[in-house]
């Protein structure tokens, strides 16, 4: 493996570093196993390679950690369709091709404006902060993230309306009704499109955001970020359940 890349456990991710850019892919450790769930290589590195370069240093890691693979992130899965010789790492039944990739469907309160998303969400889980709080008139605000190429308006992009208090969160709504339909992340390149909303989707929440602005105490085990996970572009810092 090469010497600028790293098992950062802390943020549960492998790190390549590259000219002062990291890109990264994140992970779920369990007894004996490893879930690779998304890789993020920065624009600033793209056309380099990297990504292969990347791909390659996880998977010798996960040999390496003597763990078991079970893979959820579409770059890995599509670069080891191509390197086969990583395929002994899955874990039982767990196949190295794509499975057919889910659909979703969501909607504003009169049904004028529906986006569509597809595969699975990069984090899920609810947020606490005072503008969620404020925007959706509610104590907590179930989000489901999704990469933007993995989301598109299907129905009544004219009829939907932004409004952005601040660079990070552009929140759409449905001109006709006031119904909230979804908010881009610029930044983290992510698009939040509301889990109540997605037709047929169950959410499956693994975290609490921005709880030290809570209205409401939540305790269900899962992790409680100060702000947001490390990953997010948070502290990481966790407050107690």
């Amino acid at each position: 493996m090469p010497n600028n890349f790293s098992d950062n456990e802390g943020r549960e991710r492998f790190e390549l570093a590259v000219d002062g850019t990291i890109a990264f892919v994140t992970y779920r450790k369990s007894p004996g196993e490893i879930t690779l769930v998304h890789t993020e290589v920065p624009p600033e590195l793209g056309g380099r390679g990297i990504g292969s370069k990347l791909g390659r240093a996880t998977l010798d890691a996960v040999r390496a950690q003597g763990r078991k693979l079970r893979v959820e992130c579409d770059f890995v899965r599509n670069f080891m369709t191509k390197n086969t010789a990583y395929n002994d790492l899955l874990a039982e039944g767990a196949g190295a091709h794509a499975e057919p990739a889910a659909h979703y469907k969501a909607g504003c309160f009169c049904g004028a404006v529906e986006v569509e998303v597809m595969g699975k969400p990069v984090f899920a889980g609810y947020c606490h902060c005072a503008d969620c709080q404020a925007w959706s008139a509610a104590p907590i605000n179930a989000f489901s993230l999704w990469k933007s190429s993995d989301v598109r308006v299907a129905k009544g992009e004219a009829e939907l309306a932004t409004f952005h208090k601040t660079e990070n969160s552009y929140r759409k709504f449905c001109k006709r009704c006031g119904g909230h339909v979804m908010t881009e992340h610029p930044r983290m390149r992510l698009i939040d499109v509301y889990a109540n909303l997605l037709k047929g989707y169950t959410h499956k929440p693994t975290l609490h955001a921005n709880y030290a602005s809570k209205m409401v105490s939540v305790r269900d085990g899962l992790p409680k970020y100060v702000d947001l996970p490390a990953d997010l572009g948070g502290s990481g810092e966790t407050l107690p359940d």
